[in-house]
């Protein structure tokens, strides 16, 4: 068993470049100190006494900054490459970050978080492109799982400690996220160099467009969906777990088991799955996943009870974000892989944006229950729409 078991685990890990190790390493330095999205819906309400209507205005505005710097992210990965996007991203970023205690004002946080996440959101498509560039068709779905692997690795440590360094000061929070932002800018720096393959010429005829591709838009749609069912047990369920009794470092520790399982599992998984059927009935799958999960909460009560909630979540984002990258991927070229990336990053600082308003004018007027069966019920369009698109390929 257990020489299998090794062979196993070599097959997931073997044959990806240097270049991706080394971006997922950037990725961990970087991760490990990601923990004020985690607690910031709970800093705004109990630390500086907003309300829940003024504290989803104030994550909108993070997440709009989101949608901007993804889309400005990805035009300038196009022309100048990823490295110096990524670079300014994270250094800026990092700065910015640990800015936040200072501020106290509604109205000046709300410019400040859109600015913040539009500087840090830039990173995303750039990252993407590099981790394009630097795979194989054949195990471009690896590196991506393994760049999530750093993600998660360091999500299972940033909501740990953060929750850990909430019951001390939140600002500690703003200054270790800071910190590790700015150490993985000059990791990039020093280490990666940009790489530029060289496109086709740049015509009417040659050039791929994602805004005319057909079924990449309805991708987008489902994206979207799928993402506003994911984001809500990262920026507003942390306020049910409170009205439910947990603490802030149980609150942390739920965060972290997300990131452990995805870390420990999802490279194995996706390397004995994939290309046993489309990447559509994995999304599906995934999304089915959530769609169980929203309708367990209204039963579950207790640490034990949403830890096993959080088991459930890591399997739908194992089966669903891996392959959801691997079809944006596959769906573009070298000449536009940066705007494709920069609507799927697009899709998902949507859902950001959208979210939080959404969430919290939903449970102040209707409640927690009346959000769990709205978002199930995205979560059914998102299968849907996925099923949709796979039946109409087949048929191509």
């Amino acid at each position: 068993m257990f020489p299998k078991s090794k062979a196993l685990v070599k097959g997931a890990y073997s044959g990806l470049s240097t270049e991706v190790w080394l971006l997922s390493l950037v990725m961990l330095i970087n991760r490990s100190g990601t923990m004020v999205i985690f607690f910031l819906s709970v800093y705004l309400t109990q630390v500086l006494n907003f309300t829940l209507q003024q504290t989803g205005v104030m994550l909108a505005c993070f997440g709009a900054g989101s949608f901007t710097g993804a889309f400005l992210g990805g035009r300038i990965t196009d022309k100048l490459g990823y490295h110096p996007v990524m670079f300014w991203s994270l250094l800026i970023g990092g700065v910015l970050f640990m800015l936040i205690p200072l501020l106290k004002s509604y109205l000046l946080l709300c410019i400040f978080f859109f600015i913040l996440s539009s500087f840090s959101e830039a990173f995303r498509p750039a990252n993407m492109t590099a981790i394009a560039f630097h795979s194989k068709p054949e195990n471009y779905t690896r590196s991506i799982s393994l760049n999530r692997l750093a993600i998660n690795l360091g999500f299972s440590v940033g909501p740990a400690v953060g929750g850990i360094l909430a019951t001390i000061s939140y600002h500690y929070i703003f200054i270790v996220n800071g910190i590790t932002c700015i150490s993985a800018a000059f990791i990039i720096f020093f280490t990666l160099k940009n790489k530029r393959k060289s496109p086709p010429q740049k015509t009417q005829a040659t050039t791929k467009s994602p805004y005319r591709d057909r079924k990449y838009l309805f991708f987008l749609v489902a994206s979207y969906l799928y993402a506003l069912c994911f984001f809500q047990f990262f920026l507003t369920m942390p306020l049910y777990y409170k009205t439910m009794q947990l603490n802030e470092t149980q609150i942390g520790y739920l965060m972290a088991l997300n990131g452990v399982m995805v870390a420990a599992i999802e490279m194995i998984m996706v390397y004995k799955i994939e290309g046993k059927t489309s990447v559509y009935n994995f999304i599906a799958l995934g999304a089915l996943l959530l769609l169980i999960a929203y309708l367990s909460i209204p039963f579950l009560a207790g640490f034990a009870a949403f830890a096993l909630l959080v088991v459930i979540i890591s399997f739908s984002e194992m089966f669903a974000m891996p392959f959801m990258n691997t079809f944006m991927n596959n769906q573009s070229d070298d000449s536009s892989r940066g705007q494709y990336a920069a609507l799927y990053s697009m899709s998902w600082s949507l859902a950001q944006t959208t979210l939080p308003v959404m969430a919290t004018q939903t449970i102040a007027g209707y409640g927690f229950q009346a959000l769990w069966f709205f978002m199930a019920f995205m979560a059914f369009a998102t299968i849907v729409i996925i099923k949709s698109i796979g039946r109409r390929a087949e048929q191509v």
